[in-house]
């Protein structure tokens, strides 16, 4: 069983946090923990949120997608 949880995402971090220098006096920013919006570092810009805002009010990005994907993104 302790080989098999060693494999999950959880025991890859446990085992690096396992393996920190403690006398390092740099901080970690523990990125297992799946949420950006903890770390004012990863914000994004004005530009980003007022460009996701206007799609939104816009409703023209209300549906899903073609099952082949969108144009720009199969380019």
């Amino acid at each position: 069983m302790s080989t098999v949880s060693a494999l999950t995402i959880r025991g890859v971090i446990n085992d690096m946090l396992g393996n920190i220098n403690r006398s390092d006096p740099r901080s970690v920013i523990p990125l297992g923990l799946g949420d950006p919006a903890a770390f004012p570092c990863f914000r994004t810009t004005q530009i980003a949120d007022d460009a996701i805002n206007d799609a939104v009010r816009s409703a023209g990005f209300n549906g899903y997608a073609s099952t082949v994907g969108i144009l720009p993104a199969r380019r």
